[in-house]
């Protein structure tokens, strides 16, 4: 969403925007995708996103209300900061259950790690708060909202899962490829595709 919003607000110094979760910018605050925009080739997307936000979506709700209290909690508990981060891992990554087919003991340690010694929870948590408080305010009234050039990655195991028609009206959409593997973590899921996929949106923007 930070960068989706460089793109927006500052369209004529970004050379290119590259995003794997496309959300309209005022989602804290009911911005919604028409269930009307996904196409046959996206059949279950919007299952898909539903059932997160019906089933995953604790967390947001307690961040974007009460963020300290909880912050308290898992800045006091490395344990249960530990089971915070590494639960999400779990549920939103595509590893079918099992954490460790995607992410070593290193790569979950250093996460909870840099949370842990910088006690960053609290500051993580508080961007829902002030999202769902202080609302998104466009910089201007134009479509598509955002002008920069974009380019999407869908991975099928991500959390929620937007419609291309609805991208296309939002974004000066460039560029727009769907992978059968990988979630909500896909840099460290599938960096070789990240990569090649980076890569390949900016070149001709290079140009």
């Amino acid at each position: 969403m930070l960068s989706a919003q460089l793109g927006h607000k500052f369209a004529d110094r970004i050379i290119g925007l590259h995003i794997t979760l496309p959300t309209p910018l005022d989602v804290f605050t009911g911005g919604a995708v028409d269930p009307a925009d996904y196409s046959a080739a996206e059949e279950g997307w919007a299952e898909r996103s539903q059932n997160f936000f019906r089933e995953e979506s604790g967390y947001f709700q307690l961040q974007c209300t009460r963020p300290q209290t909880v912050a308290y909690a898992l800045e006091d508990s490395p344990v249960g900061l530990c089971a915070w981060l590494v639960e999400k891992r779990r549920s939103w990554s595509d590893c079918g259950g099992k954490v460790e087919t995607r992410f070593s003991k290193d790569d979950l340690l250093t996460t909870v790690m840099i949370y842990w010694l910088t006690r960053s929870y609290g500051t993580s948590a508080r961007y829902y708060y002030e999202a769902a408080h202080r609302p998104w305010q466009p910089a201007h009234p134009r479509m598509p909202v955002v002008e920069a050039p974009t380019g999407v990655a869908v991975f099928l195991k991500e959390v929620v899962l937007q419609p291309q028609r609805w991208a296309e009206r939002y974004y000066n959409l460039k560029r727009w490829q769907v992978f059968p593997s990988g979630g909500h973590f896909a840099p460290m899921e599938e960096p070789d595709v990240m990569i090649r996929e980076l890569r390949e949106f900016f070149r001709p923007l290079r140009r």
